[in-house]
């Protein structure tokens, strides 16, 4: 039988990357990746105006500037013909969200509106709406709605539905001119395809849709805010008859003329509905089943399990039945801030003289301070971090939280400072992994991926240290990737024969791990500590003391201001 591939395309915070794979065994021919050019957008627009306040945008070009020079790339290194290539999937960053005008053309590609920063595409970390969520989530007590519970008690800031809202509050005139909001993985999938395609999971989890009964009713929407009654007919799914609605693995179109001839690739190929980054990496490291808890560690850290029964987590991301695996419940617990923490310890308080040494040994910052990091001893810094850089985690649910950190003497090394912010995220890991158990949902075996997983031997060693558990880290650097890929050759079964996800998974997942084992003398150091941490989570984040918020507001009020 002739060789068949697929093409899984990974659009992350910073860059997006790309594997060109094989369908019948998961290997992994070719893989390419770009860097976001204009990158993540906080401080100003492209034309130059100043952004005040808290704003992650990103440029929508980027996004076609990825997707076209890496699939020529994988193209390109593969050597493949591309009459093998028999399916494309996507999979992005979530909830990350663009204004739309009737030609399915981004708002901020206008000139009138490159000024307006509600034009441009808000990043999953832009979480500002927290008023408009609080609104949501009081009208769901108030009509006795179960909404929140899909959301551990809540309804998030940075979910579609608070975004959309935030945009009519503060620029009518952008909300007016929008002929829809979608989620860029739609947006891209869409083009590729030819037509509005949507993401059954992607609305389930980030705009209380749901394949039964859809939106909430008008009555929901109206109470919220009288404008917003016909919002899903306006500008959301319902405002497209005939929008295809799907989920990954399924069929959701064909690669269209105009797309197949940009990138090169044959028209007619099977497209797969879009997921969440953190999804994709589920079928690739082999999880389809109870059990086993994967945590994707990146910028931010997704860690998801999944169990046989309904059952909603207190402090869960989401907690829904999962398209993905039929009779399974999927539950996604997030850390806001892991990498992007450690870069801005990188980026702003690194000194001179370990810069300069870091230079001299030909090494970067970040790993000349790993190593340094890795002589220091579990306890012996003196220091314990609260590492809501971005907010809190999934379980406070408070985009307002801030970072802290204890301990600090005029001998403090930075090597020091840079293991406590490691140690802040395996603790908050913990407290994630110990609420799966205490709602019946095993965690027997733990797999680690994404881009730190695979390159910081250290963190991963806390980490085992910390939860008393071997981590598995996958030698899968592109687990996202890879996952999409095979939803694509899930879609593309009529080729492939491949007649489910599971038999996808089993026969194209990456299951080789290297494992790392708790040190039984760090353990009982890192016990203690996680008890002193665990005092200070519930101080400052259950709120005995508010004055992370408080600060919080006053910076935005300032901001504001300006």
């Amino acid at each position: 039988m002739k060789k068949q591939y697929t093409i899984g395309l990974d659009f992350g915070s910073l860059s997006g990357r790309g594997v060109l794979v094989d369908t019948g065994d998961g290997n992994i021919l070719a893989e390419a990746e770009m860097t976001y050019p204009n990158g993540i957008m906080s401080r100003r627009l492209p034309d130059g105006t100043l952004l005040e306040g808290h704003w992650f945008l990103q440029h929508p070009q980027d996004y076609l500037d990825v997707l076209e020079y890496v699939v020529h790339e994988l193209l390109k290194r593969s050597n493949v013909k591309t009459e093998q290539i028999v399916g494309i999937g996507v999979d992005f960053t979530a909830s990350t969200v663009l204004p739309l005008d009737e030609h399915m053309q981004p708002l901020c590609s206008q000139a009138k509106f490159e000024n307006h920063p509600h034009a441009w595409v808000k990043l999953w970390k832009h979480r500002s709406a927290v008023e408009l969520a609080a609104d949501m989530a009081r009208v769901c007590r108030e009509q006795g709605l179960r909404y929140p519970e899909w959301h551990g008690g809540r309804i998030p800031s940075g979910c579609l539905l608070a975004k959309v809202m935030q945009v009519c509050e503060e620029d009518d005139e952008v909300y007016e001119a929008a002929d829809c909001f979608m989620e860029a993985a739609d947006y891209i999938t869409s083009l590729l395809a030819g037509g509005p395609v949507f993401s059954g999971p992607f609305a389930e989890t980030k705009a209380l849709w749901s394949r039964e009964s859809g939106y909430p009713d008008e009555d929901f929407f109206a109470a919220v805010d009288p404008r917003f009654k016909h919002l899903p007919k306006e500008k959301l799914i319902d405002h497209f008859p005939d929008a295809v609605v799907g989920y990954p693995g399924e069929r959701v179109g064909n690669l269209c003329e105009a797309m197949a001839k940009r990138l090169g690739l044959c028209p007619g190929i099977a497209v797969t509905a879009p997921l969440m980054d953190a999804y994709a990496a589920m079928p690739a490291v082999g999880i389809c089943a109870s059990g086993r808890m994967m945590m994707i560690v990146g910028t931010s850290t997704v860690m998801m399990s999944l169990s046989d029964k309904e059952n909603y987590l207190r402090g869960a991301a989401s907690s829904q039945p999962c398209g993905y695996y039929p009779g399974k419940w999927n539950h996604v617990f997030g850390q806001p801030t892991v990498g992007d923490g450690l870069q801005w310890f990188i980026d702003n308080c690194t000194p001179g003289c370990v810069q300069k040494a870091a230079k001299e040994n030909g090494k970067g910052i970040q790993e000349y301070l790993t190593e340094l990091a890795t002589e220091v001893k579990p306890g012996k810094s003196g220091l314990l971090a609260l590492g809501w850089f971005n907010g809190g985690s999934s379980l406070t649910g408070n985009s307002r939280l801030s970072a802290l950190l204890l301990g600090l003497k005029l001998d403090t090394k930075p090597e020091e400072i840079y293991r406590a912010l490691i140690e802040a995220t395996a603790y908050e890991a913990r407290m994630i992994m110990e609420t799966y158990e205490k709602a019946g949902i095993s965690v027997e075996e733990i797999i680690a991926c994404g881009g730190i997983a695979g390159k910081n031997q250290l963190m991963m060693q806390i980490y085992a240290d910390v939860l008393g558990k071997n981590v598995n880290v996958s030698h899968c650097g592109q687990a996202s990737a890879l996952g999409s890929a095979i939803f694509a050759a899930t879609a593309a079964g009529k080729e492939t024969g491949i007649q489910s996800v599971i038999e996808a998974v089993k026969r194209m997942s990456n299951q080789h791990y290297h494992v790392l084992r708790p040190i039984p003398e760090h353990q009982k150091i890192y016990e203690e500590l996680y008890q002193e941490y665990g005092r200070l989570y519930e101080y400052f984040g259950h709120g005995e003391n508010g004055i992370m918020e408080r600060l919080s507001d006053k910076k935005q009020e300032e901001g504001n201001r300006c």
